[in-house]
């Protein structure tokens, strides 16, 4: 099954679907797949329309893991256009990214997010939304391309509003929130798993098979 272009932007969304699951996958040119606002809208849309379609199951993650291998998850949000917020431009920037994190928590089906490389800031928030979280392990022979999930924003005075400031201490606790927001620790996924961000941790090579099997539990042969 080949994945199919949904939406073309700065950064875009490939789309892979079986008769009630989808798999939706984040591409950029420089393969660090920012939050911008278009990208947000599209979002929204897709799982719009995903859901009325009566999909069940969804996994979101890098585009690259779709067809071989994948980098980074997401960087976050596009700087450029957070800096250029203003009190009244703030507002529906963060609401648009609080809509997709609440279709990932939206109890009518399963949500899946594979994490991989960089997912920093808003990246961050969204890889922690997904009702089940997997890592995509470093590789095995350079120890390179492991899991880098941190939050540092808050160290230039900045927070996306997407939502990871309700999130994190749910998932994580005070203790462990304050790690990624307030010490603005870097996590692997040895970290991450210790912690309760993730609940797997897949080899490189096991990453489309293992996807495949989650999103159809009981068609795929064991």
């Amino acid at each position: 099954m080949t994945p199919a272009a949904w939406y073309e932007g700065r950064t875009s969304l490939d789309l892979m679907r079986g008769p009630d699951w989808a798999w939706i996958g984040l591409r950029s040119v420089d393969g660090l797949n920012r939050l911008h606002s278009d990208l947000l809208v599209a979002l929204d849309g897709l799982f719009v329309e995903l859901r009325w379609a009566g999909i069940r199951r969804v996994a979101l993650s890098g585009a690259g893991w779709m067809a071989a291998r994948g980098h980074h998850f997401s960087a976050g949000a596009d700087l450029h256009e957070v800096g250029a917020l203003d009190p009244v431009s703030a507002e529906p920037f963060a609401r648009r990214g609080q809509r997709v994190m609440g279709h990932l928590l939206w109890p009518g089906w399963r949500t899946l997010t594979l994490i991989s490389g960089v997912a920093m800031g808003g990246g961050c928030d969204l890889a922690l939304h997904g009702q089940e979280r997997w890592a995509v392990g470093a590789d095995p022979t350079t120890g390179k391309g492991g899991l880098r999930l941190a939050h540092p924003a808050a160290k230039h005075g900045i927070l996306t509003g997407f939502g990871g400031t309700m999130r994190l201490p749910e998932l994580l606790g005070r203790e462990g929130a304050d790690r990624l927001f307030r010490r603005f620790e870097t996590w692997g996924a040895a970290e991450a798993l210790a912690a309760g961000a993730i609940h797997r941790v897949l080899d490189r090579e096991a990453v489309g098979g293992g996807v495949l099997d989650w999103l159809e539990p009981n068609a795929r042969p064991r």
